[in-house]
């Protein structure tokens, strides 16, 4: 009898150790069926970081979780899923302003949406642009870029169709379209350092004001990328875009865009642009170099 009692007491301490050990186990389940059991230890946006007892700790990407269930997190177990939305959307407006001999004045206002899966990404956007000096308007631009691209191997290669079109009054261009089709490569992907670099194949199409001929040109059109995060969460980046005609080199147009980004909360946050444009070979009467310091408030949603 007192065999039986002590082999009863040792299955119920082993059932009630049982419990409390899997009262404190986190579950990750992915999107193509497999299961993994530890603790989360770490997460954030975009990785969560689970030790486990065979493995040591094991840094999931979000967009392969289907779902987290935890013991310590009920809400989450049963209603949550950490799947990421798709898309990510915002608007930002940026104003500037100089008086002193010269009053000056600078509008601008941004749209962006982005959807992004594991195996293509599209993106839309369009901005507009609008200044004055003396009380006389001396700047209205508008450009606005429609773009899908795929992975084709290993997600750091991937293929992409590009659709721009642009306005410039004072450049004495109506309207300017390029479609385009390239390959780009990520050297990175993280929250942390992001770098690419990809090239393009397109047809310029140019239509001028004031009785100027069309224009149409083959262009090849290098980009490259690169986002690094600084103190807290603010990021720094650094987008370049060469315009080449193949027929002549030397009226290649040049874009280039610094930004600064320092979140105010998790909708809003601040952006200081430095947008330079250069034509090497500009309409008559039009400055080669476009040079613009933008202070926006952004919104997403």
């Amino acid at each position: 009898m007192k065999l039986k009692k002590i082999i009863a007491a040792i299955l119920a301490v082993s059932v009630l150790l049982s419990l409390q050990i899997n009262s404190y186990a986190d579950e990750i389940r992915l999107k193509n069926a497999d299961r993994i059991t530890g603790e989360i230890v770490k997460e954030d946006s975009e990785t969560v970081i689970i030790k486990t007892e065979a493995m040591g700790s094991i840094p999931i990407k979000r967009t392969f979780i289907q779902q987290i269930i935890s013991d310590k997190k009920p809400v989450l177990a049963q209603t949550k899923e950490t799947t990421p939305k798709l898309w990510q959307r915002e608007t930002s407006l940026g104003y500037n302003q100089a008086n002193g001999n010269t009053e000056n004045s600078q509008l601008s206002l941004n749209l962006y949406a982005n959807r992004k899966t594991e195996d293509d990404e599209f993106t839309i956007k369009g901005n507009s642009f609008y200044s004055s000096s003396n009380k006389k308007m001396d700047t209205q631009k508008w450009y606005t870029m429609a773009r899908y691209a795929f992975s084709v191997r290993e997600r750091k290669w991937y293929n992409f169709y590009r659709l721009e079109a642009d306005h410039d009054k004072f450049a004495n261009i109506d309207y300017r379209l390029v479609p385009a089709v390239g390959l780009g490569y990520w050297y990175s992907d993280t929250a942390r350092w992001k770098a690419m670099l990809e090239s393009a194949l397109g047809l310029e199409h140019t239509n001028f004001k004031q009785g100027t001929k069309d224009s149409n040109e083959a262009v090849f059109i290098p980009r490259a990328f690169f986002q690094v995060a600084l103190f807290g969460e603010s990021k720094l980046s650094q987008d370049l875009s060469l315009y080449s005609p193949l027929s002549d080199i030397g009226e290649y147009r040049l874009h280039s865009k610094t930004i600064f980004e320092n979140p105010i909360n998790d909708k809003l946050l601040l952006r200081l642009s430095l947008i330079n444009d250069y034509d090497a070979d500009p309409p008559k009467e039009t400055k080669k170099k476009d040079l613009r310091f933008i202070s926006s408030l952004v919104y997403s949603f």
